[in-house]
């Protein structure tokens, strides 16, 4: 139910913006072990699934600054679980490679992560869950499409 004066759009935005803050500090402290934060698990993530990928890319896709991109990949790079080689289809520009150490990180670090946020759903029954993904889905197609 509505708070009086409140709208029910902007009680959805205020609880999307803290349930993303508790789910990355979360998962941030779950990483940290593993020199690794939600922004590098994310690209991982990316590339492990697109395959190499231009860095500019990487940048609409994850909703990341450039200069936050580029600190990612650089401790990506010196952790040697990507490399940035020349586009094979545009020399002008750089792709992004996940390596044979990135792939093994990234499977360590999925279980990790998956074990936080199920701790932190665990109020929520399974369907709950898998409505919630729904829901959560079918706003970021939006909202990806309104940008």
């Amino acid at each position: 139910m509505d708070k009086p004066g409140e709208h029910l759009e902007l009680l959805i935005g205020g609880d999307l913006y803290l349930a993303h803050r508790y789910a990355r500090a979360a998962t941030n402290r779950a990483l940290r072990a593993h020199r690794l934060d939600l922004r590098h698990f994310a690209v991982l993530g990316h590339l492990a699934e697109a395959g190499p990928t231009p860095q500019s890319a990487l940048v609409g896709h994850l909703q990341m600054d450039k200069s936050s991109m580029v600190y990612v990949l650089d401790e990506l790079e010196r952790q040697d679980l990507v490399n940035r080689r020349k586009d094979e289809h545009d020399r002008r520009r750089y792709a992004v490679h996940l390596t044979d150490e990135g792939r093994a990180r990234l499977a360590e670090v999925t279980r990790i992560a998956a074990q936080t946020m199920s701790e932190l759903l665990a109020p929520l029954s399974e369907s709950d869950q898998h409505r919630l993904h729904t829901l959560l889905t079918r706003f970021i197609d939006h909202a990806a499409n309104e940008t």
